[in-house]
C-alpha cells in the first residue's frame, strides 16, 4: 500500500457472551471504520466519498455506521480527531524532557514539525478547512476541544519545565497554543501553498522561534 493507504489489520472477528462483540473488538472496528473513512475521503474527495462505500470498504453495517454517526460530516470530523489523537502520541517519545529547555524545545519542535508537514497531515487539513462551512457544528466542537486534546502533549512537556523553575507559565495550555504557532504556522501554510523552505532555512526559523518563546517564558533571577 502506498503511504495513506496504511488500514488497521482486520483480523478475526471476535465475539463475547451472547454473541456480541467483544469490547476490544467494538474499539477496533471503530478504528477501522474511522480509518477508512480518512483514507477514502483524502483519495476521492468529498463528493466522491459515500457512506455506503465507507461502510463497504470497513465492514460495518450501516445500521451501526449511523446509530454512532448521523451524516458523513460528523464520521470525518471524528476521524480527523483519531488521526489528531495519534500524532499526539508521536510526541510521547519526550516524556522526559532534557536538561537544557532549549535543547529540549528545539527538539520537541522538530518532531512538531515532523508531523505537520506531513503529506498526509497537510492533505486533512486542507480537506478540513474546504469543508468546514459545511460542517459548522461540528466543526466547532473540534476547535474546542483542539487546546484540552491537540496540545495536550505540548502543555505537559511545558509544564515538565515549569516545575523545575526553568519556565513561568500562567497557563500551560495557552503557552502550548503560541508556542505551537510560533513553531509550525508559517511553515505549514507555506506547504499547504506547495512550498517547503530548505532544511536550513527551516532550522534557522525554529531557532528563532525557540529563542522567541523563551525570551517571553524563561524565569528570570
Amino acid at each position: 500500500m502506498t503511504e495513506g493507504e496504511t488500514q488497521l489489520e482486520r483480523g478475526a472477528f471476535r465475539r463475547g457472551p451472547g454473541g456480541r462483540p467483544t469490547r476490544q473488538e467494538a474499539e477496533r472496528r471503530h478504528r477501522e471504520l474511522l480509518e477508512t473513512a480518512k483514507r477514502l475521503l483524502l483519495e476521492r474527495g468529498w463528493e466522491g466519498t459515500s457512506i455506503d462505500e465507507i461502510s463497504r470498504q470497513s465492514g460495518v453495517a450501516k445500521r451501526f455506521l449511523y446509530a454512532r454517526y448521523p451524516d458523513k460530516a460528523s464520521l470525518f470530523v471524528a476521524a480527523v480527531a483519531q488521526f489528531r489523537d495519534e500524532q499526539i502520541g508521536a510526541l510521547g517519545a519526550l516524556e522526559t524532557p532534557p536538561d537544557d529547555v532549549e535543547e529540549g524545545l528545539l527538539e520537541l519542535g522538530r518532531r512538531m514539525m515532523a508531523i505537520a508537514l506531513r503529506d498526509e497531515t497537510l492533505a486533512i487539513v486542507r480537506l478540513f478547512l474546504a469543508e468546514a462551512p459545511r460542517m459548522r457544528d461540528y466543526a466547532k466542537i473540534f476547535a474546542e476541544s483542539f487546546p484540552r486534546r491537540g496540545l495536550s502533549g505540548i502543555s505537559r512537556f511545558m509544564a515538565a519545565y515549569a516545575e523545575r523553575g526553568v519556565l513561568t507559565l500562567d497557563d500551560p495550555e495557552f503557552a502550548a497554543q503560541h508556542f505551537a504557532m510560533l513553531v509550525i504556522g508559517a511553515p505549514q501554510r507555506l506547504a499547504m501553498l506547495g512550498h517547503r523552505d530548505s532544511p536550513e532555512k527551516e532550522e534557522r526559523r525554529l531557532r528563532s522561534a525557540v529563542k522567541l518563546f523563551l525570551d517571553g517564558c524563561r524565569r528570570r533571577p
